[in-house]
C-alpha cells in the first residue's frame, strides 16, 4: 500500500497507538472547507471475528484554514456521496480457504487493514462534528433571543431582531392590512364593513414564532447545513393575515337575516260557505358557513385589494305546504262536503253538506301529504241525531198476575236496536276516503245493534209458575194542593208498575221514574224549605210517599239495602225511623232510593194507587219465587224528645172563623230500628240498623179575622 491515496482509492490513515484525550483545538475552532462535499455516508464493515457496526471515515484535505463557510446546497445524505469517499467493497477481501486448512496470509492482512481504516474513519467524523458542534454552539450562542441572520417575513427583514422588536416592525410594515373594506351583498340589500372592524391584521405571534424557529431545530448537520444556507440565501416566511372570524360571521348572519324570507304555508280554512285557500309563498336562506369560508380566503391573502365584495349564496326554500298541495286539499274537501244519505231498510236518515262540512280540517295526512282530515270523534257528534232517532228501547217481559195472586200469564219481550256507532263512523270513513281520490258516492247503509231485553219471554215463561207475593206496603194520604191533588204519588207508582229486577241488579228510585218534568204529567206540590213546608215549593212535591213506600215493601222483602235518608222532621204517616225522602236539587245533586235483587230469582214490581173520595193510597207489591227469607223489624227506640209548641196566627187573608192549619206541631226525636234477615236454616243475611233524626217543628194554625174599620172622618167646617 502506498503513502498518497490513488485517484478512485479511499484514502486511509493509521490510527495513532493511543487515542488523545482531547481533540485539537484548531479542530474545535474551524471547520473544514470541504465538509458538505466529503462527510461520507455511513458504511457497514465486516472483520472476521469482530461485530459488525457502522463506521464512518473522512480524511481532511491539505491543511488550510476556514475563512467563511461553504454554502450547503443540500442537505446531507448517503446518495450525495462520491465513491472516492466509500470505503472499500466486500468483494476486494481475498475468500477465505476451506475448512480445515490454515488461513492465507494474505487475506489476515486484508482484515486487519479494514479494521485499522474503520478506526480511523470514525475517529475522522468525530473531530469533524465536534468541530462543527462547536463552531454551532458558538454561532447561536451570538444570536441567543434573536432572530437568526437571512430570515424574512415577506419584505420584511427580520435577521437579528428580539421577538418584540420583529413584532413591531412587522405591525408597522403591514399596518395597511387593516385599511379597507368588505361589501357583503344578498339579493337587493349590502352591508359594508371595514377591515378594522374585522381584526384584519398581520398575524404577528405565529410569525415571529415561525421566525424563532429557523434554524434552531434538528440534528447538529441539519442544523449547520440550514444556518449556511440561510447565510448565504436567506430564508423568507409567507406573512400570515389574521382576523377575527367570529366578528365575519357575526356581519354574514346579519345580512343574511335582513335578506331572509321565511316560507309561508299555503292552507285552506272552513268558510261559511264553502272552502277558502289561502295561498303559499316561497322564502329565501343565504349559506353563511360557505360565504364565511369565502371571505375568509380572500381577506386571509395578504395581497388581498382594498375593497372586496361577496356576495352571500341565496337558496329559494319552499314552504311545507305548497299552493298546489292546498288546491289540491281544496279540491278533494269539496267532494267530501255533500249530501249524504244514510239507510237502514226504507229507512233513511240526510247528513247535509253544511253538517259534513263542519267536520273537516286541514292537516299533515298519514302518507305525509296535505289535506282534509275527518276526525272521528267529530262524525261520532254528528251521528248523534241519527243514533237518537235509531234507537229503540228492549221492553222486558213481565207477568200478568191474576186476582188470585197468582202469575196467569207472560207479557212477551221485545228486541230493541240502537246505532251501531263506531261501524258506521267506519262506514263514513271509508266513504269520505273514496270521495277524496275521486269517487261518487251518496248514500251508505248504517250499522244497526239489536238490543236483547233483560229479562227475555224464555225467562219470564219459566218463572212464571214460581211467582207469588213475598212483600207490600201500602201508604194512605190525603189528596191536595201538597202532592198535586195525588198525580204526583200516583205517576212514579204506574211507572215503576211493572219493572223487573233481575238477580245481582239494583233498582233506582229516581232512575225509574224520571225524567220528571211537567210534560210527563207532574205538578208543584209541597216541599220541605228551610225548615218549614211550602205547599207548592217543589215540582213534583209529595213523590216522597212513592218512595218511602217502595223502600218499606223491599225492605220486607229481606233484599239488600242502599240509599236511603230520612225527612227533615217526621211525618206521621210513615212508618216511625223507616221513611225514605227523594229529590233533586237546582245545583244537581239527587238523594235516591235504591236496592239490589240479591235473590236467585227475578222479582217483579206491582205499583197502584187510586182514590176514595178526598183519601188516597199508593201500594207496592213485589212478586218472586219464596225465597225463604224471615224479616224481623225491632221496636223503634226512640230518644231525645224535643216536644213541640203550637202557635195561632190571626190573618184578614181568611174570611173571620175559619182555620187552615200551616204547620203540624211535631216533636223533634232521634229514632233507632233494627232490621234481621235470615235465611231458611235460620242464618242471617242482613242486619242494620237505621237512624233517623228529626228535627222539632212548631205548629202555626191561621185564623181568619175582619179587618179593623176605617176611621171616621170628621164632618167638614
Amino acid at each position: 500500500m502506498t503513502d498518497q491515496p490513488l485517484e478512485g482509492e479511499i484514502a486511509r490513515a493509521e490510527p495513532p497507538a493511543e487515542m488523545p484525550a482531547e481533540m485539537p483545538a484548531e479542530l474545535s475552532a474551524e471547520m473544514p472547507t470541504e465538509v458538505a462535499a466529503e462527510v461520507p455516508a455511513t458504511h457497514s464493515a465486516e472483520t472476521s471475528g469482530a461485530a459488525t457496526e457502522d463506521v464512518v471515515e473522512a480524511v481532511p484535505p491539505a491543511a488550510a484554514p476556514m475563512t467563511q463557510p461553504a454554502p450547503l446546497s443540500a442537505p446531507l445524505s448517503a446518495t450525495s456521496l462520491t465513491p472516492a469517499l466509500l470505503p472499500e467493497p466486500m468483494s476486494a477481501v481475498p475468500p477465505v480457504p476451506p475448512p480445515g486448512l490454515p488461513a492465507w496470509p494474505e487475506a489476515q492482512r486484508s482484515h486487519r487493514t479494514a479494521a485499522r481504516f474503520a478506526i480511523a474513519f470514525l475517529f475522522g467524523l468525530l473531530t469533524v462534528l465536534t468541530a462543527s458542534a462547536g463552531a454551532l454552539a458558538a454561532y447561536e450562542s451570538s444570536n441567543e433571543g434573536r432572530i437568526l441572520p437571512g430570515v424574512h417575513a415577506g419584505t420584511v427583514d427580520l435577521s437579528g431582531l428580539t421577538p418584540a422588536a420583529a413584532a413591531a416592525r412587522l405591525r408597522d410594515a403591514y399596518a395597511s392590512l387593516g385599511e379597507g373594506q368588505l361589501v357583503l351583498g344578498a339579493a337587493d340589500s349590502s352591508r359594508t364593513v371595514s377591515y378594522a372592524d374585522l381584526g384584519r391584521r398581520i398575524d404577528v405571534d405565529e410569525i415571529v414564532a415561525l421566525a424563532m424557529g429557523i434554524g434552531r431545530e434538528g440534528p447538529v448537520i441539519e442544523r449547520i447545513a440550514s444556518n449556511v444556507r440561510m447565510f448565504v440565501r436567506g430564508s423568507a416566511i409567507v406573512p400570515l393575515v389574521t382576523m377575527e372570524r367570529a366578528a365575519l360571521r357575526y356581519e354574514i348572519a346579519a345580512l343574511s337575516a335582513q335578506a331572509a324570507l321565511t316560507p309561508i304555508n299555503a292552507s285552506v280554512e272552513v268558510g261559511e260557505k264553502g272552502f277558502v285557500l289561502q295561498p303559499g309563498t316561497d322564502g329565501l336562506i343565504a349559506d353563511i358557513d360557505t360565504t364565511l369560508r369565502t371571505a375568509a380566503a380572500i381577506l386571509e391573502d395578504p395581497a388581498a385589494p382594498s375593497s372586496v365584495r361577496v356576495e352571500l349564496p341565496i337558496t329559494v326554500v319552499q314552504p311545507d305546504v305548497t299552493t298546489a298541495e292546498a288546491i289540491a286539499a281544496q279540491e278533494a274537501a269539496d267532494r267530501i262536503a255533500v249530501d249524504t244519505t244514510l239507510l237502514d231498510g226504507s229507512e233513511t236518515w240526510t247528513i247535509s253538506a253544511t253538517r259534513i262540512r263542519g267536520w273537516v280540517s286541514f292537516g299533515r295526512l298519514a302518507d305525509g301529504g296535505y289535506g282534509p282530515i275527518i276526525a272521528r270523534d267529530a262524525i261520532e257528534a254528528g251521528l248523534a241525531p241519527v243514533a237518537a232517532d235509531v234507537a229503540v228501547a228492549a221492553v222486558d217481559a213481565t207477568f200478568l198476575i191474576g186476582d188470585g195472586k197468582q202469575a196467569v200469564g207472560v207479557k212477551s219481550a221485545k228486541d230493541g236496536r240502537a246505532l251501531d256507532v263506531p261501524g258506521t263512523v267506519d262506514a263514513i270513513v271509508n266513504v269520505v276516503q273514496q270521495r277524496a281520490d275521486g269517487l261518487s258516492v251518496s248514500q251508505l247503509a248504517i250499522s244497526v245493534l239489536t238490543i236483547e231485553p233483560d229479562f227475555t219471554t224464555a225467562e219470564a215463561t219459566q218463572t212464571a209458575p214460581l211467582m207469588k207475593p213475598i212483600s207490600e206496603w201500602t201508604t194512605y194520604f190525603s189528596i191536595g194542593i201538597k202532592n198535586g191533588d195525588g198525580a204526583n204519588i200516583w205517576i212514579p207508582a204506574r211507572k215503576i208498575d211493572g219493572t223487573v229486577v233481575q238477580p245481582g241488579e239494583w233498582f233506582d228510585f229516581w232512575k225509574a221514574i224520571s225524567p220528571v218534568t211537567r210534560e210527563a204529567g207532574y205538578r208543584d206540590g209541597g216541599a220541605i224549605i228551610n225548615g218549614r213546608t211550602e205547599p207548592q215549593g217543589a215540582l213534583a212535591g209529595g213523590i216522597c210517599s212513592t218512595s218511602t213506600t217502595m223502600f218499606n215493601a223491599a225492605l220486607r222483602a229481606g233484599l239488600e239495602m242502599g240509599a236511603r235518608r230520612n225527612h227533615y222532621y217526621y211525618i206521621d204517616r210513615y212508618p216511625l225511623g223507616l221513611d225514605a225522602t227523594v229529590f233533586s236539587s237546582s245545583s244537581g245533586s239527587t238523594q235516591t232510593m235504591s236496592f239490589r235483587n240479591d235473590t236467585d230469582s227475578p222479582i217483579l214490581i206491582r205499583g197502584s194507587g187510586w182514590s176514595v173520595g178526598s183519601k188516597g193510597y199508593v201500594k207496592f207489591v213485589i212478586w218472586s219465587a219464596p225465597t225463604g227469607r224471615t224479616v224481623t223489624l225491632s221496636t223503634p227506640i226512640v230518644k231525645n224528645i224535643l216536644t213541640a209548641s203550637d202557635t195561632t196566627v190571626e190573618t184578614t187573608t181568611l174570611a173571620p172563623g175559619r182555620k187552615e192549619r200551616v204547620e203540624y206541631p211535631t216533636d223533634g226525636k232521634e229514632v233507632w230500628v233494627t232490621r234481621t234477615v235470615t235465611d231458611a236454616s235460620g242464618a242471617v243475611i242482613h242486619e242494620e240498623t237505621y237512624y233517623s233524626r228529626y228535627a222539632r217543628i212548631t205548629g202555626i194554625l191561621k185564623v181568619g179575622v175582619a179587618p179593623p174599620p176605617n176611621p171616621t172622618l170628621p164632618p167638614p167646617g
